[in-house]
């Protein structure tokens, strides 16, 4: 999946496609999440430029808490939360070091190899399903999650500028 070319029978090998593409291949809107967190220095991932109010490293622990509910909440986990103003929700605590960063940034891949097993494991009659302990459905659940990336990898993005 994710990769160009591929034409997607079912709206599941879609949404795969969508999220991989997003993450390490060529979305359309651009460069992809792997592609942007690999031109950042890791001297920068805690700084705050003016004119914002979070780190790289505090957005993108953000983006993992919210892929991890996501990928529990598919496997049918229903009492599991991110309260919004837990420390689960916004970690503004830095990254203490180089090695510190490069485990985040592996417990991102980590966390869209799951997503994307976990969503392999679905078919087109589970999008309709409602998602344990929520209101809603795990169709607007995955197309939130790569909302969700999207909007903070744009952030990132951002942010990157004002660092240079």
């Amino acid at each position: 999946m994710g990769k160009p070319g591929m034409n997607p029978r079912s709206e599941i090998e879609r949404l795969i496609r969508n999220a991989s593409d997003s993450f390490d291949g060529k979305p359309w809107y651009g460069t992809s999440t792997q592609s942007i967190l690999s031109m950042i220095p890791y001297e920068k991932v805690n700084t705050v430029p003016p004119g914002f109010k979070k780190s790289i490293a505090i957005i993108l622990r953000h983006m993992l808490a919210w892929r991890l509910f996501t990928i529990a909440k598919l496997g049918g986990e229903a009492d599991y939360r991110i309260p919004e103003d837990s420390v689960q929700n916004w970690n503004y605590a830095g990254v203490e070091n180089k090695k510190q960063w490069e485990q985040l940034l592996r417990d991102l891949q980590e966390s869209q190899a799951r997503l994307v097993s976990t969503l392999n494991g679905l078919s087109d009659t589970d999008l309709d399903t409602p998602v344990p302990g929520s209101t809603y459905n795990k169709d607007y659940l995955i197309r939130g999650i790569i909302q969700h990336d999207t909007f903070h990898l744009g952030q990132i993005a951002l942010l990157m500028r004002g660092l240079e």
